[in-house]
């Protein structure tokens, strides 16, 4: 039986050339993001899991602290999240199978002086989740792991955005 293998130095420049034009194309691997400014503040309406998950990922993403208290901070994210659910679907006997999660999310970032960095913006999410009548709790635990991956999803994107700021230069009194 005979091997029928990519030969060494075909396999060789398959992988060069490979990586040329990954790195030919600016495919870059996301690293930490850094801003102009050493503190943020965090405010607005919001569930406590958001504001968790975005402190998290502030605290282990950025090189800026989160500070609790508005005359500390250089730079302040106000957000406003609205979580809603809707009816999607019902059966023959009027039950309802199916909704329609949505993490609705505005957010606006300003510099202390009153400078707005990132206007206000919106982040809308939505994930349908099938219902059985028959087991109610499962239902309830669906939803909840649901808005948890959207909310996460929402403080990453919000994180990006922060990640903007570094393209723009700070106030300097």
């Amino acid at each position: 039986m005979q091997n029928k293998s990519i030969p060494q130095p075909l396999r060789r420049s398959i992988l060069i050339s490979s990586i040329l034009v990954m790195t030919g194309c600016g495919f870059k691997i996301r690293g930490p993001v850094t801003l102009p400014y050493k503190t943020i503040y965090i405010s607005g309406g919001m569930t406590q899991d958001l504001k968790l998950y975005l402190t998290r990922l502030l605290k282990s993403g950025l090189n800026t602290v989160v500070v609790s208290k508005p005359d500390e901070a250089e730079i302040f994210l106000n957000i406003t999240e609205t979580p809603a659910k809707q009816i999607l679907t019902y059966n023959q006997a009027g039950q309802i199978t199916g909704y329609r999660l949505v993490e609705q999310v505005k957010f606006s970032v300003n510099h202390k002086d009153g400078d707005e960095l990132i206007p206000q913006s919106d982040i809308y999410l939505t994930r349908d989740m099938d219902f059985s009548i028959g087991a109610p709790a499962a239902g309830e635990n669906l939803e909840i792991l649901l808005f948890t991956d959207m909310r996460q999803d929402v403080s990453a994107q919000i994180l990006r955005r922060l990640g903007s700021l570094s393209n723009k230069k700070p106030i300097t009194p």
